[in-house]
């Protein structure tokens, strides 16, 4: 009887050992992946086994800043993983996962020569690099200028932007969204969405602000330092809070002070920024914010003071002018809107011709260089180019210098 339960036992044990060692804890170092795993194995707390894993065969880890996938080596039920939009290079981990047959991986910064995913086409695993984006629009809708250039497999789209807009100019023409939903590439002006608000202020400190302790009241002449003081205070602005700027900057200051009371929200090319991030789609900067600063902080104060006084007009006015933009921008009439914002014949000072050229001109020849560079290196990547509609209306235009290197610029809207 002893010796049959000293079996008994010896078996039991057996079976107690085999049952503790199938029960592996795994651990994470990543916290991100930990608690996405946690929610989906619903067990907010506690060790982790790994028979609790096997109750995965699906997961998203899309967009949550991860930089490193390591643990996932242990989802060997995995068949289906989301993981898109992230900062991740290095998918090697992935040939360690047994079931997997589908894999996102849009919208990584990994190299597309990688051997990993030659690895994983062998293992017959669907590797998506590229996420469809729904198209949005309407054929009547609005959107001014879109042309596109083409080189081998590469396209570039060009779309003439307007930096301000209301409420119900979203979505824009068909043609438009359709030419950013097929872009892997977004290249605006500036990349107003990643900038750093710490250079950005120093910068603006550094360019706009007087560092003589001097104010603005001391640049100006005094009738027009009342007008400034008037136009600030009807727009909510004390002008103390604004005393130690610059003309350039107080000029552009009240234009965005009359925006935000005449009820106009971001502009195209921060729609589509913002629509970039949320869709995971590489963003290129053709300029920085220093680059346009600059532009204006290196007229002279005479002219800056012209800048501030014409900035300095009514409100019903200025609403006016903007309305007649609108009106033509919508109606992709290119003649019409460089009309209404050029003077023909009217004179200009030296000064001012060098601010154009500054401005638009050798702006102009340096967007078309990296768009030039885009063309020739061929990658097979289709770019959406936002700039601001001057930029391929007024000679000479990043159209009109693309063409003089050889390149057929179509109008598509």
């Amino acid at each position: 009887m002893k010796r049959t339960l000293y079996h008994l036992f010896l078996i039991v044990m057996a079976v107690v050992m085999i049952g503790c060692q199938s029960e592996e804890t795994i651990s994470f170092s990543n916290e991100t992946i930990e608690e996405s795993i946690r929610v989906e194995i619903d067990k907010e707390e506690g060790e982790i086994f790994a028979e609790d894993l096997d109750e995965i065969t699906e997961l998203d880890l899309s967009g949550l800043e991860l930089k490193d996938l390591d643990g996932l080596e242990h989802l060997d039920a995995v068949e289906v993983l989301y993981l898109q939009n992230n900062n991740i290079s290095d998918f090697t981990v992935l040939e360690d996962m047994e079931s997997l047959q589908k894999v996102t991986i849009a919208g990584n910064p990994y190299d597309e020569t990688a051997e990993f995913l030659g690895e994983l086409s062998d293992q017959d695993v669907e590797v998506i690099t590229k996420l469809a984006v729904e198209v949005l629009g309407t054929p009547n809708g609005p959107g001014g200028f879109l042309w596109k250039v083409e080189n081998g497999e590469t396209v570039v789209y060009l779309q003439g932007t307007i930096h301000t807009a209301t409420e119900d100019f979203y979505p824009l023409n068909e043609e438009i969204e359709k030419a950013y939903a097929e872009a892997d590439v977004i290249v605006p002006e500036i990349d107003l969405v990643n900038l750093n608000p710490m250079e950005v202020q120093g910068t603006t400190m550094e360019l706009a602000v007087y560092q003589d302790g001097t104010t603005i009241e001391d640049h100006i002449p005094s009738d027009l330092y009342e007008k400034l003081d008037s136009t600030l205070k009807e727009l909510g602005m004390p002008i103390d809070m604004l005393k130690n700027y610059k003309p350039w900057f107080l000029s552009s200051t009240i234009q965005q002070l009359m925006m935000q009371q005449l009820g106009y929200i971001q502009g195209v090319d921060e729609y589509f920024l913002t629509r970039a991030d949320e869709d995971g789609k590489e963003v290129i900067g053709l300029e920085t914010v220093e680059e346009q600063l600059r532009i204006f902080a290196e007229t002279s104060p005479e002219y800056q003071i012209e800048m501030l006084e014409e900035a300095l007009i009514d409100l019903e006015e200025f609403d006016t002018q903007m309305q007649e933009m609108f009106d033509l921008y919508k109606e992709g009439d290119e003649e019409l809107l460089l009309e209404s914002l050029t003077e023909e014949g009217a004179e200009v000072s030296e000064e001012e011709q060098a601010f154009m050229e500054a401005l638009n001109d050798e702006r102009n020849y340096g967007m078309a260089e990296t768009i030039e560079d885009f063309l020739e290196e061929d990658s097979g990547d289709t770019y959406f180019v936002i700039v601001g509609s001057l930029h391929l209306l007024m000679e000479p235009h990043v159209r009109s210098i693309l063409e003089e290197a050889g390149y057929e610029v179509e109008r598509v809207h």
